[in-house]
């Protein structure tokens, strides 16, 4: 697996952005074991994984705390790691274009100097806490750029989390919460309403990604994972739901992105484009 550590400049952000890829290459498992996949074949294309971190996090976090890149090069899978500050991975109200950047701009910059598909079917999105909200939102806004998307301990009810009881509640700042929203008392029936986002799909008939979604039954933000399943699921909506032991940790993320990963529809090999 090859580690890059990648930085260049944002139009969108208007800054340099640092960004962590992983990308299948020939390992020495391979050399020992006489694989037959061929990473070099021309035109071939990785299935790729956008896998975003949670608040207070940054692009190298999946990189540390997991084994995620072992994982990943046993799937032939590339995996783009963004970081995202504690944007929610939204347009901020008053800050930075993060859901430009992770949904346009870096998706088409990336497909221009790697070897990553552009399909919709070999297209994933996932991530962990803030991450699991910024992936659904982002496969909810754009479903047809994701063919499939993951949460694992996501906040998916951001007005609970901004607004709800002490046990529910994030310790962002207020300050910070009105730049990413200007008011964060209106979150519900808006754009960084999942439910609603999900409520605007199915009246408008796009086909929806699929969804899995992981959370420890321990978790603090177990409730807001269950009433989003709920509703959800009141709606028609399919979601592969994943209940187990375990708190808001990275002991938690580690065991249950290999959940991911086996549900993802990888093929272990390239795709020819």
């Amino acid at each position: 697996m090859a580690h890059i550590q990648l930085n260049f400049y944002s139009q969108s952000m208007q800054r340099n952005e640092d960004v962590i890829i992983f990308l299948p290459t020939v390992s020495a498992d391979d050399y020992l074991e006489g694989s037959d996949i061929h990473y070099g074949t021309k035109n071939a294309k990785y299935q790729v994984l956008y896998l975003l971190h949670g608040s207070y996090g940054d692009c190298t976090d999946w990189s540390r705390f997991t084994g995620v890149e072992r994982y990943a090069q046993d799937k032939t899978l590339a995996v783009v790691m963004p970081s995202g500050e504690n944007s929610n991975y939204l347009n901020m109200a008053y800050g930075e274009n993060y859901e430009t950047y992770l949904t346009e701009e870096l998706p088409a910059f990336l497909t221009k100097i790697f070897p990553i598909s552009k399909k919709r079917e070999d297209t994933f999105i996932a991530g962990l806490s803030m991450g699991g909200f910024g992936s659904l939102h982002s496969a909810l806004k754009k479903p047809e750029l994701y063919g499939y998307v993951a949460s694992l301990s996501g906040a998916l009810d951001l007005q609970l989390l901004s607004n709800g009881t002490e046990a529910h509640t994030t310790k962002m700042s207020k300050s910070f919460r009105k730049a990413i929203f200007e008011d964060s008392n209106r979150i519900t029936d808006s754009d960084a309403d999942l439910l609603h986002l999900l409520e605007n799909n199915i009246a408008d008939k796009k086909e929806l990604p699929r969804i899995f979604m992981a959370c420890g039954t321990e978790d603090f933000i177990y409730p807001t994972n269950e009433n989003f399943y709920k509703k959800a699921q009141e709606m028609g909506v399919a979601i592969e739901y994943l209940r187990a032991p375990g708190v808001h940790n990275w002991d938690f993320w580690d065991a249950h992105i290999k959940d991911v990963l086996d549900w993802l529809p990888c093929r272990h090999d390239l795709v020819i484009e």
